[in-house]
């Protein structure tokens, strides 16, 4: 079914982001390069609803870097799951990506 092929899409990024994490803590992951596939705008919009449900469930996090372009982090293991609602407030946004702009 759909659900469960992005269920598991989901989880594939998921390892990808806390491989990365364990292999280097200390470097950031651009979230551009995360979700962007050079070769398909298609792909590229896929990816940005898969990592969608990874922050909206508390798995990971966007912060912005020092010249404020989103970073994505893996949360804290105390920190942020969607049943731990004393966690902070937690913020939506929406992105706009064009064809044009992905060029």
């Amino acid at each position: 079914s759909h659900q469960e092929a992005t269920e598991k899409e989901v989880e594939r990024i998921l390892g990808l982001l806390q491989t990365h994490f364990k292999n280097d803590p200390d470097t950031p992951i651009s979230f551009f390069d995360l979700v962007i596939d050079p070769n398909s705008f298609a792909r590229t919009v896929e990816n940005i609803f898969h990592v969608s449900f990874i922050i909206r469930d508390g798995f990971a996090r966007l912060k912005l870097d020092d010249d404020k372009l989103p970073i994505i982090e893996p949360s804290k293991d105390n920190e942020g799951r969607e049943d731990d609602r004393s966690a902070g407030a937690r913020n939506q946004v929406v992105i706009s990506l064009n064809h044009q702009e992905w060029k």
